[in-house]
């Protein structure tokens, strides 16, 4: 059974230790995203309280440009993924009331999880969006 809750800064520590070889935004930006937008900074938790995944998002825009940026997803397999994209999808809509979802993919890999997650690819900027 996984738990999805909002992430605090010793998980950030935690993760720290397995992601610090990955492309990964500065534990500051993270801690600054926390501070900004808790709703938007989320962990998945398995059995034993594991982490086995994570999202941290903000806000960008005004008007018809308000849109949620995811800035950093890691996880474990798809499923854990399915589930923190939905989780912020209902975040970023329901209390943000924001136009649109980002995120800024560079693999193969990552763009087919998104478009199984009905996100769209939008080839002009290398992005994947997806409409609230």
């Amino acid at each position: 059974m996984t738990t999805i809750r909002r992430l605090c800064c010793n998980d950030l520590l935690d993760i720290t230790d397995t992601t610090i070889h990955l492309d990964m935004p500065s534990l500051s930006f993270h801690m600054g995203s926390m501070a900004l937008f808790p709703e938007y900074c989320l962990v998945v938790e398995g059995p034993g309280n594991r982490i086995r995944g994570f999202i941290c998002a903000y806000n960008w825009g005004e008007g018809e440009g308000k849109h949620c940026e995811i800035a950093d997803l890691i996880h474990i397999d798809e499923n854990i993924a399915e589930m923190l994209v939905q989780a912020l999808e209902v975040k970023a809509d329901k209390i943000q009331k924001v136009y649109y979802v980002k995120m800024e993919v560079h693999d193969q890999q990552s763009i087919d999880l998104f478009k199984s997650l009905i996100f769209q690819l939008d080839v002009l900027y290398s992005e994947i969006v997806m409409r609230t």
